[in-house]
């Protein structure tokens, strides 16, 4: 999960989605006689029909997941490739077959839907193994970025001063030919030493080490002060369009990086007293810092550094570190944007950064739902759907009503169905919980029941009262619109208080 590539709907999810919902849709339901008794639903298709339906509530979770966006498009391409492969080989088996006809109709769509779910669920394992695998050649490249850095830093920054400081220790209270003690100069290069290690504890943490929620206003002000006693001939303006509180998933060395932007464009500004113009400003989910030099722009293989994660393969100790180490920081470690645009009149570097979940109930650095919780998600779902369907099979009969949504007046079918529309329902209630916290029900259980009981009565109103009688009607089955009965209203009712209570329960034990 990298930062701000994590954020926002993953629409490869929603193929692998697609996928599952097709594959069920025109084919296991196809082969579904409605005649079918449940015994024979069982050992039937029940197995294909809730493979593909779990698919389908996979895609849906992972679309709005905290993986990051090239994770979830890896299995969804896996996904595709084993769909269509699987489509390759019924084509090739049924050309060697020779007659179609040979096979009979429910035969063969009994065929199609175990082969294409089957090839489908087995794209999606193999993306899911393949995405892992690629996740972690990323973190193996970004550290050895960090060890490459650490090498060049230790060997220029640390070494060589060591070096010299031995050297002007021993001459003694000797001036050097700038009119500086032997004193002076070791003075300089031991603080320059200490600087150095600062940068290393900055790039190189703990294992599995997080971005946190982070003043930034605090760490600009504080490189802002830094820069501005190192050069006092140069001007450097503030415009902050954001609260004084604003935050940023970043750490306590976000100042160290702001501090090597605002160096880079006062040294490379080619003017006694360059000017520097700091912007800040914010969106709902991100904070931008924009700065603006006079310079002559930043070259191309500099720049490719911090837009390109491009390690330049260079030791020159004359050149600097500042924006590796700012590549490492930013991008790598706190899963941020830097974009470079340079014109005949500055360089503009836009430095990005996401800002924390406050209402999350994970670590602030997660975007989306977290796995954990799609799992309580699905889990819940099928706990209040069941216990839903239950009263509602003791208050109308039957469930065969749901399975006609979808072409097949079956009961087995119904509660599959039932489960499925359960689940997916309820992720649509774990978005918008984990991502505003209304009233603050994620540390309120009975708030959070309360709420999980507003949520059902609206579905009671708005799906169960206008969607299900339009799409009834839609598939050629007459119904009232609206159809508000109170059996029905008790059957949501019962679910949103199921739901609600358990999954609150759920992530409070989790917290």
């Amino acid at each position: 999960m990298e930062g701000l590539e994590g954020h926002g709907i993953k629409y490869g999810g929603f193929v692998v989605a697609a996928i599952g919902f097709v594959a069920t849709r025109y084919t296991v339901l196809e082969s579904i006689d409605a005649s079918t008794t449940l015994v024979e639903f069982l050992l039937g298709q029940a197995t294909f029909l809730a493979l593909g339906l779990g698919l389908t509530v996979f895609g849906i979770g992972l679309s709005v997941s905290s993986y990051d966006e090239s994770f979830v498009n890896t299995i969804a391409t896996w996904s595709l490739l084993g769909t269509a492969s699987m489509v390759l080989v019924l084509g090739l088996t049924f050309v060697g077959i020779g007659d179609a006809a040979m096979v009979g109709t429910a035969t063969r769509s009994v065929l199609v839907a175990n082969v294409l779910i089957g090839g489908s669920i087995g794209g999606v394992l193999t993306g899911f193994r393949a995405a892992l695998n690629s996740h972690n050649r990323r973190e193996l490249s970004k550290q050895a970025d960090r060890l490459t850095v650490l090498n060049r830093i230790l060997r220029h920054e640390v070494l060589n001063k060591v070096n010299v400081i031995r050297g002007y220790a021993d001459l003694g209270t000797e001036q050097t030919a700038a009119g500086a003690s032997s004193l002076q100069v070791i003075q300089r290069n031991a603080d320059r030493i200490d600087d150095s290690i600062t940068e290393l504890r900055a790039i190189v943490g703990p294992a599995g080490e997080r971005p946190v929620s982070t003043d930034v206003l605090s760490a600009l002000r504080t490189a802002v002060d830094d820069v501005s006693a190192a050069y006092p001939d140069a001007t450097i303006t503030l415009d902050i369009d954001a609260p004084e509180d604003v935050r940023a998933l970043a750490d306590a060395h976000l100042d160290t990086a702001l501090r090597h932007l605002l160096d880079n464009a006062i040294v490379h500004a080619g003017c006694d007293d360059p000017n520097v113009s700091v912007t800040v400003s914010t969106t709902a989910d991100s904070v931008e810092i924009a700065i603006e030099d006079e310079g002559p722009g930043i070259p191309d293989d500099v720049a490719a550094v911090l837009e390109e994660r491009r390690l330049p393969e260079y030791d020159d100790p004359t050149t600097g570190f500042g924006l590796t180490l700012v590549r490492l920081l930013i991008v790598d470690k706190y899963g941020g944007v830097v974009d470079i645009d340079t014109s005949d009149e500055g360089s503009v570097v836009e430095v990005t950064l996401a800002r924390p979940n406050t209402n999350s109930i994970t670590n602030a650095s997660e975007y989306g739902v977290p796995p954990w919780v799609l799992g309580v998600t699905a889990i819940t779902g099928i706990v209040s759907g069941v216990v839903m369907g239950l009263v509602s099979q003791e208050l109308t009969g039957s469930l065969a009503i749901i399975g006609a949504l979808y072409g097949v007046m079956n009961g087995g079918v119904g509660w599959v169905l039932h489960l499925f529309h359960s689940i997916v329902f309820g992720i649509l209630f774990a978005v918008a919980v984990i991502r505003r916290n209304p009233w603050n029900v994620l540390h309120r259980p009975l708030a959070m029941t309360a709420l999980g009981t507003g949520y059902g009565l609206f579905l009671w109103f708005f799906a169960g009262g206008f969607v299900m009688p339009l799409w009834l009607r839609a598939v050629g089955i007459p119904a009232t619109v609206p159809s508000l009965s109170m059996p029905i209203f008790v059957a949501h009712a019962v679910w949103g208080v199921v739901f609600g209570s358990v999954f609150a329960v759920c992530v409070g034990r989790r917290r």
